[in-house]
């Protein structure tokens, strides 16, 4: 089921590993894959089918109350290891912020591909990814500012300039207002969209292997590393599983959720770090550790959900 995700994870390591693609086509590529291909992708997926709102009610409640624990943990966990303060919130940011759009959206695509809910199951979960990465994205910056360091509202305003010209919040809104208004879209405009969003998922995956290549771990402190990309790609899941028997999700839906669960440490989260004066070196180690524990995680999420 994930073999394709897996093969082309593997094919962009090794293009970069070879020297065919250079860190700067890399990078130029998940530009392409960020602005153009995911932007098209979701508007014709998502206009194309409307979502169940009672998959997603569920999916959200499970994606929110594991994130929910998650922090709390972490935070738990952060202060018994009286880790300094900037090391902490870096500690915590990245036990719980996931990469959804760049590896969740492209596994779950992939793992539902040909089955009969495939169609409801992908148009909930790319819905379901808008207020979670809006989510993530405030709760990022509220927390980067715990430690006193700059100006709150600034960095709030930072975040929701980013948010209202994000291509992926857009592109979902757009779809998702077209899907429930019964618009279709030009025959043109439709079949460009469909062409252009076809690139987006195999450029993502060869993006996600490319930088596993190119990055390397920092000289962070690494218990505390693995320590928080085993919360990001375990801790999180198994408190996913509870919630979700709790609230009586589906098996297809338990599968989504836990699956969006266990995803690595958003490579975002560095950019973020580095801007508001975090622990730089402990959240590159933590990104690319849970970039190598987020397969086999996920892997198991599937099998054991099946």
């Amino acid at each position: 089921m994930l073999a394709p995700v897996v093969l082309v994870i593997a094919l962009g390591w090794s293009l970069v590993r070879l020297g065919f693609l250079s860190s700067t086509a890399m990078g130029e590529i998940n530009r392409l894959t960020y602005w153009v291909g995911l932007p098209a992708l979701l508007v014709v997926r998502i206009s194309d089918a409307t979502p169940s709102f009672e998959r997603l009610g569920g999916l959200l409640v499970v994606l929110f109350g594991a994130t929910a624990a998650v922090i709390a943990l972490a935070s738990v966990v952060a202060w018994w290891g009286r880790l300094p303060d900037r090391s902490a919130v870096t500690f915590v940011h990245g036990a719980f912020r996931g990469n959804l759009v760049f590896v969740g959206l492209p596994v779950v695509v992939y793992a539902f591909a040909n089955t009969p809910q495939a169609a409801a199951i992908e148009a909930s979960v790319l819905v379901a990814i808008v207020p979670v990465v809006i989510a993530y994205n405030t709760l990022a910056v509220t927390l980067m500012q715990v430690p006193g360091r700059g100006d709150p509202l600034a960095a709030l305003q930072r975040v929701g300039r980013g948010l209202v010209s994000n291509p992926i919040l857009l592109a979902t809104l757009l779809g998702l207002a077209l899907a429930l208004a019964g618009v279709r879209m030009p025959t043109a405009v439709d079949r460009t969209l469909a062409a252009l969003g076809q690139m987006a998922l195999p450029l993502a995956l060869i993006g996600i292997g490319g930088g596993l290549y190119a990055s390397r771990m920092g000289r962070g402190q690494y218990p505390w590393a693995w320590v928080a990309a085993l919360m990001k790609t375990a801790l999180g899941p198994a408190v996913g599983w509870l919630i979700g028997q709790w609230v009586g999700l589906g098996d297809a839906e338990m599968r989504v959720a836990l699956t969006l669960l266990a995803c690595p440490s958003a490579a975002a989260s560095y950019v973020l770090v580095a801007q508001m004066d975090g622990d730089v070196p402990l959240i590159a180690s933590i990104i690319l550790l849970s970039h190598f524990m987020a397969l086999p995680a996920m892997i198991g999420v599937l099998a054991l959900t099946a």
